[in-house]
């Protein structure tokens, strides 16, 4: 029981880390755009 609950939260916090750094890499290629447009 106790291995089944651990591997359960370890599987969401990689799940969640997942959507974390798709968020982080979205918001990092906005702020490249626009620094370039401020450039241009």
């Amino acid at each position: 029981m106790k291995k089944d609950t651990k591997r359960k939260v370890r599987k969401a916090i990689a799940r969640r880390g997942k959507l974390v750094e798709r968020y982080h890499v979205e918001t990092a290629w906005r702020n490249i755009f626009v620094q370039a447009g401020i450039l241009k």
